[in-house]
């Protein structure tokens, strides 16, 4: 059974928390499910404007699989498409946030036992910053615990992405259309290139 919906309004700079509220969105809609388990599943897909209601989009069924994906980091991702845009989000961020509400301003999202893939909700906490490096070397038993780059919970990057979009710079591609690709701003893409963050990637 086919569902009319409301198209996408979305803005065109999505931050961090922004992708969250896109991938939540897809909850009211049929096209993703999340369990019990903290588990994301894409349920429906949408399929161009409703003939029937102008502004609107067609939502169906589909066969049901996992949303997510594992990044380098080794947390899991969600990736959804937003008029033609290519939106990811933290996975354990969306999970907290369907279950227990809005992530208040700076805090993270811990994971209990250390396991970037487990993302039931009794496993997911609340956390500062400094709260997160004093688990990791206390709870966990890590030595040292960097979160420069791809270490960061905030980042949906990867060491080797920064060194691909370096790589593309030097090439002769700009700025904007980099961030395109990333789905980045492109002033974040520019202080990447400059090394004004990312300083520690060759």
């Amino acid at each position: 059974m086919e569902t009319v919906v409301n198209s996408y309004d979305m803005h065109p700079e999505v931050g961090q928390v922004s992708r969250e509220l896109v991938v939540l969105s897809l909850l009211h809609t049929a096209e993703l499910e999340i369990d019990a388990l903290g588990h994301i599943w894409r349920t429906g897909k949408r399929r161009g404007v409703s003939k029937r209601v102008p502004g609107t989009s067609v939502v169906t069924p589909c066969q049901r699989v996992r949303a997510e994906y594992q990044h380098k980091q080794g947390y899991l991702l969600v990736r959804v498409m937003v008029r033609g845009k290519r939106v990811a989000a933290l996975a354990h961020r969306v999970v907290w946030t369907h279950f227990n509400g809005d992530i208040p301003d700076g805090m993270t999202i811990n994971h209990r036992n250390g396991v970037k893939e487990d993302n039931r909700p009794a496993n997911l906490e609340l956390a500062t910053m400094s709260e997160q490096r004093l688990h990791a070397t206390r709870v966990l038993g890590v030595a040292h615990w960097d979160c420069r780059g791809q270490n960061h919970p905030k980042t949906h990057l990867c060491d080797d992405d920064v060194r691909q979009i370096r790589r593309l710079r030097s090439q002769g591609m700009r700025p904007v259309d980099i961030a395109k690709r990333y789905n980045m701003n492109p002033r974040s893409i520019s202080s990447i290139c400059n090394k004004i963050t990312w300083k520690h990637i060759q």
